[in-house]
């Protein structure tokens, strides 16, 4: 195992989820602010809905621009698994957010984190030059 890798997908991935919880935060914030014209308008629906798209587009280029950033290349499967799963785990936590000062919980955020870095820490060029018999450097 690559530890300098693991490290780099370590980093990676608590930045883009600190970055896509605020993302999050702050755009239902925002949503929120909408002054409605009546009570039933849903005035905040584009604000809400803008900011679920952004997060979720957040994901997966703060993952593959921040391991480019790094030097690391071959990333595609943390990007493929590591964004259908912010998806998911957004999705459930979103009510959770969108309270005024609300929270993902902490330890669903280190277990997508720690989720994010194993499957950044995996290389398949790696496994490759150990087949072919070279070593890598």
């Amino acid at each position: 195992m690559d530890y300098a890798r693991a490290l780099k997908a370590v980093v990676i991935t608590a930045v883009a989820t600190a970055a896509g919880h605020l993302t999050m935060s702050a755009g239902f914030a925002w949503a929120r602010a909408q002054e409605p014209d009546h009570p039933d308008d849903w005035s905040g629906l584009p604000g809400f809905s803008a900011t679920v798209l952004a997060t979720w587009t957040l994901m997966p280029l703060a993952l593959w621009i921040g391991m480019r950033v790094l030097g690391e290349r071959r990333t595609w499967l943390q990007i493929l698994l590591g964004t259908p799963l912010w998806i998911g785990v957004s999705s459930v936590y979103i009510d959770d957010v969108d309270r005024p000062g609300g929270l993902m919980s902490v330890p669903v955020l280190v277990a997508f984190v720690l989720a994010g870095a194993l499957l950044g820490a995996y290389d398949p060029g790696s496994a490759r030059d150990d087949e072919a018999g070279t070593e890598r450097a």
